[in-house]
Parts: structure tokens; C-alpha cells; sequence
């Protein structure tokens, strides 16, 4: 999987690098993400296709970079969170996430397809992103683990899966929203952090907490495989 890039490149290769990812982007907008090729990609930014080739060997590692700079990015954003309350916490960082990813809107928008399919190199719950997953979620158990509120451990991290679900829900809708300024996704995660303030108490209540462990064992197969081992050695369900 393409990395994030590095600190070894000079000033001017990285700018060259940045432009021909600003460029597959205009170009998987306009001319969509499968019929857009790396020559396409090459002759539009400039670069001779054997430049482009040593920064992004394939078309998918341009997607790759993409995720990892968000991924980064949403890192970053939780580490400066204030211990406040879980859901004013998960909606601070949707907020967030939400204002980062806007310029980058009609691009992603470009991708929904191939990045909803499991067999694409690009798929956001396929094998090819794996390591961006992996990076969000433990963002998502910060959220969780550093809040005032915050549960014992493996309800953290049971918690912290389904936040990670809910989010990937979260960006769907608003890849979706055609209402002005976007004005239904704001309300939407008004709502998702008023109903969370709502729900965290009731995870006190064993009932509850087997029901929260229970839907994180369901979807962290697939929304975070490598979690899944780690979390099956630690014992107990923390409340």
C-alpha cells in the first residue's frame, strides 16, 4: 500500500508529486475514475508517464495517498480534542472531518463507486485499505478512551467499532446531500450526537452492553479485521 509522503523528498519533487494528485483528481471528476489512466494523468499534469510512474506506480495508489492524508488529518484533529463528554466529542471530530473533506467533495463523489466495491484496489472496506482503517478506528478508540465519560476498556473498544461504522454512514449521507449548505448532514450529526448522549448512559445497563459488544463483533470483520485478534484476547465486557 502507497505510504504517506515522505519527509526524504525534496521541495520540488513533493510539489511535482502534489500536482499530479491535484491533477487525477480534476481528471477522475471529469472523466470519471475507471476510464482515467495513468497516461491521462501524465499529459495533463505535465510529467512524462516514467515521472509519474515513480511516485505512484498504479492508478489506485493516487486514492491510497488521498485516504492517508485524511486519515492523517483526522488523527491530528482528535489528538487536540478536549476530554469532554463522548458525544460532544465523536461530533466535534464529524464536524471536522466533514469541513476537511469538502474540497475534495466532487472527487470522492467521483470514486463512490469503485470505493463501495470490496474487489477495488480503492475499496474502503477492501483488503487494499486495510492500513487506513486500521489508523481511523484507533482515532475513533481516542475519541472513546479520552472522553469524561468514557467506558472501561473493551466497551471502549466495542464503542469505538460502531462509532467507526456510524462515521463511514455519516460520510455516505453527506457524499448524498444535495439540500443547501448541506444543510440536512448538520442536522443529521446534531441528531447522532444528541442520540448518543442519550445512549451512553444505558451502556451501564448489562442488557445494553451485551447488545453494543454484540454489533461490534458483527461489523468489525469487515470495518476492521486487524482489531479483531487483539480484541479477542482481552477478557470481558467493560460497562
Amino acid at each position: 500500500m502507497t505510504q504517506p509522503p515522505s519527509t526524504d523528498l525534496t521541495q520540488k519533487a513533493e510539489r511535482t508529486r502534489q500536482r499530479i494528485l491535484d491533477t487525477a483528481l480534476d481528471l477522475f471528476v471529469t472523466q470519471g475514475y475507471e476510464r482515467t489512466t495513468l497516461r491521462d494523468i501524465a499529459a495533463a499534469a505535465e510529467c512524462s508517464l516514467g515521472l509519474t510512474y515513480r511516485y505512484f506506480a498504479r492508478k489506485e495508489d493516487l486514492v491510497l495517498v488521498l485516504y492517508n492524508r485524511l486519515a492523517l488529518e483526522l488523527e491530528a484533529h482528535v489528538e487536540t480534542l478536549p476530554p469532554g463528554r463522548l458525544s460532544d466529542r465523536f461530533y466535534a471530530v464529524m464536524q471536522a472531518h466533514v469541513k476537511r473533506l469538502a474540497p475534495s467533495q466532487d472527487a470522492l463523489a467521483a470514486l463512490f463507486g469503485s470505493a463501495l466495491s470490496p474487489r477495488s484496489g480503492i475499496g474502503v472496506l477492501g483488503v487494499g485499505t486495510a492500513d487506513v482503517r486500521e489508523r481511523v478506528s484507533a482515532a475513533f478508540l481516542n475519541v472513546v478512551s479520552e472522553a469524561r465519560d468514557a467506558p472501561g476498556k473493551q466497551q471502549a473498544h466495542d464503542l469505538a467499532i460502531v462509532l467507526f461504522g456510524v462515521h463511514l454512514g455519516l460520510i455516505l449521507f453527506w457524499l448524498q446531500d444535495q439540500s443547501q449548505g448541506q444543510r440536512i448532514t448538520k442536522e443529521v450529526l446534531v441528531f447522532t450526537r444528541d442520540l448518543l448522549a442519550l445512549l451512553r448512559p444505558l451502556l451501564r445497563v448489562p442488557p445494553a452492553s451485551r447488545m453494543l459488544a454484540r454489533l461490534a463483533r458483527l461489523i468489525e470483520p469487515v470495518v476492521s479485521p486487524g482489531n479483531r485478534a487483539q480484541a479477542q484476547d482481552t477478557p470481558g465486557a467493560g460497562k
